[in-house]
C-alpha cells in the first residue's frame, strides 16, 4: 500500500512537471510568434517603403527622360531650321556669284572680241559668196617661188600689203592674204601662217575654218592647202 501512494505520489509530481513544461513552452511559444509578427510588420513595412521609393524614382526618371527626349527634339528642330536657312543663304550667294560669273565672262569676251577684231563682228554672218565670185577671188596668179623660199625670206606681199599685226583689216582682205601665202608656199601649217600673217591664234583659226568651210581649203597632215577644184 506504501509502496502504490508512494509512486501516485512521483507519478503526480512527474505530471506537474510536464505540466509547468507545457506552459512554459506554449509562453514561449506565444512570444516567438509575436516577435516574429513584430519582424515580420517591420520587414513589410520596410518593403513597402522600398517600394514606394523605387516607385518614385521610376517615375522621376520616366518624366526626366521625357524632358530630354523633348530638348533633343527641340535641338533636332533649330539645327534643322538653321541648316535649311544656311542652304537657302548658300544658294542666294551661289546664284549671285553665278550671275557676277556670267557677267564678267561676258564683259572678258566683248574686251576679247574687241581686242582681237576691233570692230568687226564675230556674229556677222558670212554671207555666201557666189561660185563665179569664189573663183574670182581664188584665181591666184602662180608664183614661181617656192616653198621652201618662202620659209627662207619670208613673205613678201605686194607694195600695199598688211603689217604685221592686222586688226583692222577686212576680213575679206585677210583671207584673201592667207589665200595668197598658202597657195604661194604650196602648204603651209598654222604656226607658219601666224607668223607670217602677223595674225593672232584666234584670228588665224577662224579664217582657216571659215576658208575651209567655203571649200577653199583643205587639211591634210596639220597642213592646209589650196583645193584643186577651187584653183581650177
Amino acid at each position: 500500500m506504501a509502496l502504490k501512494n508512494l509512486w501516485e505520489q512521483e507519478r503526480s509530481q512527474r505530471l506537474q512537471i510536464t505540466a509547468e513544461r507545457r506552459q512554459k513552452v506554449n509562453q514561449w511559444k506565444q512570444l516567438t510568434k509575436q516577435e516574429l509578427q513584430l519582424q515580420a510588420d517591420v520587414l513589410h513595412q520596410e518593403l513597402s517603403s522600398f517600394v514606394t521609393s523605387l516607385d518614385d524614382n521610376r517615375k522621376l526618371q520616366q518624366q526626366q527622360f521625357q524632358q530630354e527626349i523633348v530638348e533633343r527634339q527641340l535641338e533636332i528642330l533649330q539645327i534643322k531650321t538653321d541648316v535649311s536657312q544656311r542652304q537657302q543663304e548658300y544658294r542666294q550667294q551661289r546664284s549671285v556669284k553665278a550671275q557676277a560669273l556670267f557677267q564678267n565672262l561676258q564683259n572678258f569676251r566683248e574686251i576679247l572680241h574687241n581686242s582681237v577684231w576691233g570692230d568687226y563682228s564675230l556674229e556677222q554672218p558670212v554671207s555666201p559668196t557666189p561660185a563665179k565670185e569664189e573663183k574670182s577671188v581664188v584665181t591666184v596668179p602662180k608664183w614661181s617661188i617656192s616653198r621652201s623660199a618662202i620659209k627662207a625670206n619670208g613673205f613678201r606681199p605686194s607694195a600695199n600689203t598688211m603689217t604685221k599685226k592686222v586688226p583692222a583689216l577686212n576680213a575679206d582682205t585677210i583671207k584673201s592674204k592667207v589665200q595668197q601665202y598658202i597657195q604661194q608656199a604650196e602648204g603651209a601649217t598654222l604656226i607658219e601662217i601666224e607668223e607670217v600673217i602677223g595674225l593672232s591664234r584666234v584670228q588665224t583659226i577662224d579664217i582657216l575654218r571659215s576658208l575651209i568651210k567655203q571649200g577653199l581649203l583643205e587639211q591634210r597632215d596639220r597642213q592646209y592647202f589650196i583645193r584643186q577644184q577651187a584653183i581650177s
